[in-house]
């Protein structure tokens, strides 16, 4: 109980390091029998993991994903949409996930971490499109029509160009951004 609570406070304060190894204790000294505990503890426990694994490499981001499974397990469908929109990187289905179960995330003090996940789902929509090119340098308008594609048809170049530009900052994404000629230079062996 002691590390559950540290964790949500450590969740709070921004602490997503120490969060996750409280959490991940709580979850994993919690008796199976004691599903509620469990399905408790994995409410915070599944947005800490999600936002503190991505600037990690590849395999270690896939394995903070929760399975649907595990979802299921612990009666937790407010996540399942949400997951599903995060590993695709489709931004309508996020928002809507979001805004579906806005009652159940800010009741749980989560709204705001999971909100955070959003630029994270634009890098795994980018990458989608990246994939699809198969270019180390990729005209931003390709970017522009995989958003735009994926429900957010409002969108303007100068935004995507932003978001591009911030995931670079953050480290999400390896690369630059040539303005002049309107490309994203990505480095060639794994950018994402």
């Amino acid at each position: 109980t002691w590390r559950f609570f540290q964790g949500r406070v450590a969740m709070l304060d921004g602490m997503q390091e120490k969060a996750e190894s409280d959490l991940s204790f709580a979850f994993n000294n919690t008796p199976p029998a004691h599903a509620h505990n469990r399905r408790v503890i994995l409410c915070y426990l599944v947005p800490v993991k999600l936002l503190l694994y991505q600037n990690k490499p590849s395999p270690t981001r896939k394995a903070a994903i929760p399975t649907q499974a595990l979802l299921e397990k612990y009666k937790l469908p407010e996540f399942s949409a949400l997951v599903s929109a995060f590993t695709s990187g489709n931004v309508a289905q996020f928002d809507q996930a979001l805004e579906v179960n806005m009652d159940f995330f800010v009741a749980r003090s989560i709204y705001l971490l999971l909100h955070k996940l959003k630029l994270c789902v634009y890098r795994n929509l980018f990458k989608r499109a990246y994939n699809i090119e198969k270019k180390s340098q990729v005209k931003i308008d390709v970017f522009v029509a995989a958003v735009r594609a994926c429900g957010c048809s409002h969108v303007e170049p100068e935004q995507v160009e932003c978001m591009l530009a911030n995931l670079i900052f953050s480290g999400m994404i390896k690369g630059y951004i040539a303005h002049k000629q309107q490309t994203v230079v990505l480095k060639k062996d794994d950018p994402f």
